[in-house]
């Protein structure tokens, strides 16, 4: 987890997304803060999409939607959800503007694939790092009848290549 008072932003496509899938979501920093028993609900702030960990550090929500949200807020480190699917790469400039806290500011990206021209510029970068999982490799967290869909659906197409 952060060390102490350090600050966070998580930055997704939408509002909701914020919301539904990175802090509530099954695998959203609620569940996680819920299985190392750190949870406090009266630490989360809904509406403002912000948690308060115990440590004093603090994670901030921003939608993509306004990238002049992250014109001023600066960071220890980031979580960008479903980069690929962002509607302005300025919102990727301005968080990089904010990752300028600690020493080694980081940022974490969980995308499905898609040649975006950022996703295409992270890839060469030397500094970026990529983990590539298949939904395949996923299987033991999916159902077994979406699996099936899956396959039947988008087996050997272009969708199938890229999962």
């Amino acid at each position: 987890f952060p060390s102490h008072d350090t600050r966070w932003s998580i930055v997704a496509a939408t509002s909701s997304d914020i919301t539904e899938t990175c802090f509530e979501g099954v695998s959203g920093i609620i569940s996680v803060l819920k299985r190392y028993g750190i949870y406090n609900e009266n630490d989360y702030n809904r509406s403002r999409s912000a948690y308060q960990l115990p440590n004093g550090s603090r994670i901030k929500g921003f939608t993509a939607e306004k990238p002049d949200r992250l014109r001023g807020p600066q960071h220890h480190g980031a979580w960008c959800d479903e980069l690929a699917a962002w509607e302005y790469p300025d919102t990727w400039d301005q968080l990089q503007f904010g990752l300028r806290l600690g020493e080694h500011p980081q940022c974490v990206i969980t995308t499905t694939p898609r040649p975006t021209k950022i996703i295409k510029d992270l890839i060469k970068d030397d500094e970026t790092i990529v983990t590539r999982g298949s939904t395949y490799e996923n299987k033991e967290n999916l159902a077994q009848t979406t699996l099936l869909t899956l396959q039947h659906k988008y087996e050997n197409t272009r969708l199938d290549r890229l999962s």
